[in-house]
């Protein structure tokens, strides 16, 4: 006869990631309040600013919520509305939503974009994408099945969103970010740029190999992975999305929360407005740049997260749900 075998503590599963001094940020937020964790050689563990990536496409869809609850766009509208071009039509116009959930159609890279360039530390590879290139680049790029049909994880569609947006609203996506999303919640150090004069906050960045790694401007792509944050910035941030929040962003953030399709057969069992969801219902990101990785998932009915960001492009997201699933156990 089988016995379940008990779930791991916080610090077990904690114990259980091997410490390879690039830096290590993991802060597990309960109803009882948040402790922080850290290792390596940080500035200061909970100030230290790191790359978040892909986390960021969580933002831009909350940006996205906000700007269509009041108006500014809709989610169905279509992304030609709202950028100097749009991609080939493959069945119907892609949408903001299609975008938000990688529903598009689109490929994970624009036409021309090389993989070993976007995983080697010594390389920025998007940083070439102003507005004619990256203009260029969408029009050679072909849906890969008819948008709303399959889950397709895009950068390209990320970023596409994250500009759009801008455009939307008569401006660039740094500033969008900062005024509708890092204000109102009070994320003091999550911007697309360093804080001025907070360089030396900045946890210094390893490839996958420990080497070190530069930083990277994502550009006109800044939507989907552009953003720095800290771990105090994200446990707020991830906090806007509890059930009971009812502060700035409130009805937005419930919005991105909503179920919008099925995610596949395999990982996450559906989608949102940027996040993945859980069938236990747990929602969740990671990210990732050449020097950096990051997680964060949330209980949103039980108010438990756990924001994990590293200094080294090495994947953390099983080690993130592990320790999500532990902390929801002991809460």
């Amino acid at each position: 006869m089988s016995r379940e075998r008990p779930t791991p503590t916080v610090e077990e599963v904690l114990g259980r990631r091997r410490d390879d001094g690039t830096g290590l940020v993991v802060a597990v937020r309960t109803p009882a309040g948040t402790a922080y964790h850290f290792r390596g050689e940080l500035p200061d563990a909970v100030s230290s600013i790191f790359e978040i990536g892909s986390v960021t496409k969580t933002m831009t869809a909350l940006l996205l919520a906000d700007l269509a609850r009041e108006g500014v766009v809709g989610l169905d509208d279509p992304v030609a509305d709202h950028l100097p071009v749009a991609p080939p039509v493959e069945g119907r116009p892609i949408t903001l939503r299609d975008l938000a959930t990688h529903h598009s159609g689109l490929p994970r890279l624009p036409r021309g974009a090389l993989w070993p360039g976007l995983t080697s530390e010594r390389h920025d590879p998007y940083a070439r994408y102003d507005e004619a290139t990256l203009s260029a680049a969408v029009l050679a790029t072909r849906p890969r099945v008819e948008p709303g049909r399959r889950f397709g994880y895009s950068n390209l569609g990320g970023g596409l969103l994250g500009w759009a947006l801008a455009r939307a609203a008569g401006t660039d996506y740094a500033t969008l970010l900062a005024d509708r999303l890092a204000g109102p919640l009070g994320l003091v150090d999550t911007a697309v740029a360093l804080p001025t004069g907070h360089e030396h906050r900045l946890a210094p960045g390893h490839g996958w190999r420990g080497r070190p790694a530069g930083r990277w401007d994502l550009a006109l792509l800044a939507g989907a992975g552009g953003v720095v944050s800290t771990a105090a910035d994200l446990t707020r941030y991830v906090g806007a999305f509890d059930t009971a929040y009812d502060g700035p962003l409130a009805a937005a953030a419930a919005d991105t929360r909503a179920p919008q399709q099925r995610a596949g057969r395999v990982g996450p069992a559906s989608v949102g407005l940027g996040w993945l969801l859980a069938p236990d219902g747990m929602l969740f990101h990671d990210g990732g740049t050449g020097g950096y990785r990051s997680f964060v998932g949330s209980r949103p009915d039980l108010g438990v997260s756990v924001v994990v960001l590293s200094a080294r492009a090495r994947g953390l997201t099983g080690f993130g749900i592990l320790l999500l699933r532990a902390a929801v156990d002991t809460a």
